[in-house]
């Protein structure tokens, strides 16, 4: 299992490692009439930066307050905010800012970018709607990159999900070989024990590994990610919306432990976001979703006793449709909270 859990970790940790990253936090007060607003810029080391220049210019920016995100608070005209510096060896690593405004301004900090914000309050509750609108942050150069990787990519699923589907045919017919047959595709290639699947189920087995190997290529650093979050994806961080107590109604954003979330897919968490579709279980989809600590046994266990289902054949257009659709972000964003009074 740790095979397939590392080739789709590498691919999302190179991601990460080698681009500068964005995230901002809202945090709502008790009563939900002002916002703390917090930026954070995370820069990678100069040696492993995937584009240097890049990387270097946003460091004279960040030092000189002329970066997007001094710009932005600076348009909020907070009555107080504070910046820290962290720096590694020297380098400058992050940057964090943060100030606390009105919520009924929240507006005036995203000035300059396709998204629009509404605080909504009624009696005791507050909501918060956010509207992405077209992304203008991609250059021609990056919408034709996409187009012909988002069609690599697309290839790569059909190829991965038709594996799938030939395998599941398989099972159909002998579903008491299940535990055994995914026990195989989990396996380590280090793993010594014994094999016990036949030479046809290796063959079917194998044709689903290589199908999972060759996405990760197609996504390696992250590539179709960055581009497709260029292209589709207005927002340029990672958005955390955290609230005083439990949301009441949530839409489009992701529940995570440190709130409410709004984060591109990549292609790897497009192709798994499409479970169901076509395939079901996607065996790629229920290993990046396992929590830490799932043994192989448990994952083999899950699969093998669950009910099986395949599409005929799948086409290249249908399986690009489906991961374009997956790429982009949601039409609205919206959360409503009670106040902390009205909770007590």
């Amino acid at each position: 299992m740790k095979r397939i859990f590392a080739t789709a970790a590498v691919a999302l940790f190179l991601a990460c490692d080698t681009v500068p990253r964005h995230e901002v936090t809202l945090t709502f007060n008790d009563a939900g009439d002002r916002i703390t607003i917090a930026a954070s810029t995370r820069l990678p080391m100069q040696k492993q930066a995937r584009d240097r220049r890049v990387v270097e210019r946003l460091r004279d920016d960040l030092v000189a307050g002329h970066d997007e995100w001094s710009l932005r608070f600076a348009n909020a005209a907070p009555e107080r905010d504070r910046a820290v510096f962290d720096r590694t060896a020297g380098e400058l690593t992050e940057v964090q800012r943060s100030a606390t405004i009105d919520a009924a301004d929240l507006q005036k900090f995203f000035y300059d970018l396709p998204i629009t914000t509404k605080v909504t309050r009624g009696e005791g509750w507050v909501e918060l709607a956010i509207y992405p609108g077209t992304s203008n942050r991609a250059t021609r150069q990056d919408r034709e990159d996409y187009e012909k990787r988002l069609n690599a990519g697309a290839g790569a699923a059909r190829r991965y999900i038709n594996a799938v589907r030939v395998l599941y045919e398989y099972l159909d017919e002998h579903p008491q070989r299940a535990a055994d047959v995914f026990d195989a595709m989990f396996r380590d290639e280090d793993d010594k024990r014994l094999v016990v699947a036949t030479k046809t189920e290796m063959e079917l087995v194998t044709a689903v590994r290589e199908a999972i190997d060759a996405i990760v290529e197609i996504d390696w650093a992250g590539s179709v990610s960055r581009e497709a979050d260029a292209v589709s994806n207005p927002f340029p961080a990672t958005f955390v919306v955290r609230v005083p107590t439990e949301p009441i109604v949530v839409e489009g954003f992701v529940k995570e432990q440190r709130g409410l979330v709004i984060q591109p897919k990549s292609l790897l968490e497009a192709i798994g976001a499409l479970e169901g579709r076509w395939v079901s279980p996607d065996p790629l989809a229920l290993a990046l979703r396992q929590p830490s600590g799932t043994t192989t046994e448990q994952l083999v266990a899950e699969l093998a006793g669950a009910r099986r289902h395949a599409e005929p054949v799948v086409g290249l257009n249908e399986v690009l449709a489906g991961l374009s659709e997956q790429l982009k972000p949601a039409p609205r964003y919206r959360v409503r909270f009670l106040t902390r009074a009205r909770v007590e």
